[in-house]
C-alpha cells in the first residue's frame, strides 16, 4: 500500500492538456507587513476582489490612541490595486480598549467584521458589527451588544465563532467570575444573511468548571467544553440554545481537546479531537484521538487513527469540511507552538504558534475514520488551501526549492474516492508554472469556478502581487 502511495505521489497530470494556460500578473503594491494580520482575499469574481487584513495594535507611540484600522482593498480583474476602503473602529476616549474578534464573508456582496471595546471608568464592554459592501464600498457599522463590567481588568472573554455552513455566528461573552460568583454568560447567535438576532439570552453554568472553548453548529446552537475547576483532570461538553441546556454524555477515558461542529443528513454532529488518557498520550500530542459524536442520538464513535502531533502541538484548525453521501473528508492542518528563550532584551517571549502538517481525514457512514492522508511537512508555517471541483480536490502544498532551505509553491490533485495524490504541473512558457512562485497562505488563494480561475496573492517582504492562473482545471 506505501509503494503504490508513494508511486501515485510521483505522477503528474497536466493542469491544462486541451484548453490554453492564461496568466496575468497584478501590479505591486505595499501593505504594512509589521501591523496589518489577519489578511485574507475575500469577495472574488473574474471583475474585483478584495484584499481584507486588520491592524489590532494598542500603544504605538506615533498615536495617542490605539493603532486600529480594517482595510479592504480593492483589485481589478488583472489583480491591479484600484481603490483603499479604511474602517477605523477605535473611539478616541482615552482608557477604552478595542479588539479585533473575528470575521466572515457574508454573500458575495458583503464582507462582516466584529470588534470590542470596552471601558473601565463606566464599567462597559461593547460589540459591534461592520459589514462592508462592494456594491456600496464603503462600512456599516452598528452595536449589537452591551455587557457590565467590573474592571477593565475584570471584564472577562468576548468569543465569536461561525457555523460550518456560514450562516450563524455567535457572540459568547465569557464573564469574570471570582470563587464566590455564579458563572453566568452571555450568548448571541445571529442569522448572518440578515444579521439578525436568531436568539440570545444569559447562560447559567455549574461553577465546578470552566470554559475551555466553543463551537457553533449548524443550526444555530452553541456546544460549551468545559474543564473541571483546580488540578482534576475532567471535561465535559454542554449543549446550550433558546430552547435547550444539557450536558452531552461520552466515554469518560476520552478527554476531547478541540470541537468542530459538522451537519450530516440534517443531522447535527461533532468532531473532536483529543485523548483517550494521559497515559497514552504521554510527551505526544494532546490532540491526536478523533471522535464523532451524534448529538442526537449521543452515539460516539472513538477512531483508532492518531494524528501523531509532536508534544509542542496546540492546536488543531479545520480547514475544509465537504460532505459527499454518507462520507464526511476533513482536511485539518496541526498547529505547534515554541517557546523562545529569555533573552537580556526580552524576558517574557510571547510564544510562537506554527501552523504544521496537513492532513485529510474521511469519516464512514458509522464515523470511523477510513481514510488517513498526511499531506507533509510544512517548513514555512502557513495555511493550505482545499479547493473542490467536481470528484477531485485541489490542495495547495509546499515542495523544497533549493539548497538554502527556500520553499516553493505546488498543487496535489486527489481523486475524492480513493484521496490518491497526484502532483500538478501547469505548462508555462515551458516551465511549471508553480515552481516560479514561493507558497503562499491558504487564506490568499481562492478560486472561481465559473471562469475556471485559481487567483493568490503573492507576498515578499515589502510587496504584495496578485497571480491569476485561468483554466486551472482540465
Amino acid at each position: 500500500m506505501i509503494k503504490q502511495i508513494i508511486a501515485s505521489a510521483l505522477m503528474t497530470v497536466s493542469v491544462c492538456a486541451s484548453a490554453q494556460l492564461k496568466v496575468t500578473e497584478g501590479t505591486k503594491f505595499t501593505t504594512d507587513a509589521n501591523l496589518e494580520t489577519n489578511e485574507k482575499l475575500v469577495l472574488a469574481d473574474d471583475y474585483n476582489s478584495y484584499m481584507f487584513s486588520v491592524i489590532n495594535i494598542d500603544g504605538l507611540m506615533r498615536n495617542v490612541f490605539p493603532h486600529k484600522k480594517i482595510l479592504m482593498r480593492k483589485l481589478d480583474q488583472n489583480g491591479s490595486l484600484v481603490d483603499t476602503y479604511i474602517k477605523d473602529y477605535a473611539n478616541k476616549t482615552n482608557g477604552v480598549l478595542h479588539n479585533y474578534l473575528g470575521s466572515q464573508q457574508i454573500d458575495e456582496d458583503r464582507f462582516v467584521v466584529f470588534t470590542e471595546e470596552y471601558f473601565g471608568k463606566e464599567n462597559r464592554k461593547e460589540v459591534f458589527q461592520h459589514v462592508f459592501s462592494r456594491k456600496e464600498g464603503a462600512f456599516t457599522s452598528k452595536s449589537i451588544a452591551k455587557y457590565t463590567i467590573e474592571s477593565t481588568n475584570k471584564s472577562g472573554t468576548t468569543y465569536v465563532v461561525f457555523s460550518e455552513n456560514g450562516k450563524y455566528a455567535a457572540v459568547f461573552n465569557d464573564r469574570y467570575a471570582s470563587k464566590k460568583t455564579d458563572n453566568i454568560n452571555d450568548a448571541l447567535v445571529l442569522d448572518l444573511r440578515t444579521l439578525s438576532p436568531v436568539w440570545t439570552k444569559e447562560i447559567s453554568l455549574s461553577s465546578d468548571y470552566v470554559e475551555k472553548s466553543l463551537t457553533l453548529t449548524n443550526s444555530g446552537k452553541i456546544v460549551l467544553l468545559r474543564k473541571a475547576a483546580g488540578w482534576k483532570e475532567s471535561y465535559k461538553m454542554e449543549l446550550v440554545s433558546n430552547t435547550e441546556d444539557k450536558d452531552l454524555p461520552y466515554d469518560d477515558k476520552y478527554i476531547p481537546e478541540k470541537l468542530y461542529a459538522i451537519s450530516k443528513n440534517d443531522n447535527d454532529y461533532l468532531v473532536t479531537f483529543g485523548r483517550k488518557n494521559q497515559a497514552v498520550t504521554l510527551g505526544g500530542s494532546t490532540f491526536g484521538t478523533v471522535m464523532m459524536y451524534d448529538i442526537k442520538s449521543g452515539k460516539a464513535v472513538i477512531s483508532t487513527t492518531n494524528l501523531s502531533g509532536s508534544k509542542d502541538m496546540s492546536d488543531v484548525k479545520v480547514i475544509k469540511t465537504i460532505i459527499k453521501g454518507d462520507d464526511v473528508l476533513m482536511a485539518v492542518q496541526q498547529e505547534s507552538v515554541t517557546r523562545p528563550l529569555p533573552s537580556a532584551m526580552n524576558r517574557f517571549p510571547d510564544p510562537v504558534y506554527k501552523l504544521d502538517v496537513g492532513v485529510l481525514m474521511k469519516f464512514d457512514k458509522d464515523g470511523e475514520v477510513k481514510q488517513f492522508v498526511p499531506l507533509g511537512s510544512n517548513p514555512v508555517g502557513r495555511r493550505i488551501q482545499v479547493i473542490e471541483s467536481g470528484d477531485n480536490l485541489y490542495v495547495s502544498s509546499v515542495y523544497p526549492k533549493g539548497a538554502f532551505g527556500n520553499t516553493g509553491f505546488s498543487m496535489k490533485s486527489f481523486d475524492f474516492a480513493s484521496l490518491t495524490p497526484k502532483e500538478l504541473t501547469a505548462d508555462y512558457k515551458g516551465k511549471n508554472f508553480f515552481m516560479n512562485y514561493g507558497f503562499t497562505d491558504g487564506n490568499l488563494i481562492q478560486f472561481v469556478p465559473n471562469v475556471n480561475k485559481l487567483m493568490f496573492l503573492q507576498k515578499n517582504v515589502k510587496d504584495v502581487q496578485m497571480i491569476s492562473l485561468y483554466n486551472f482545471i482540465k
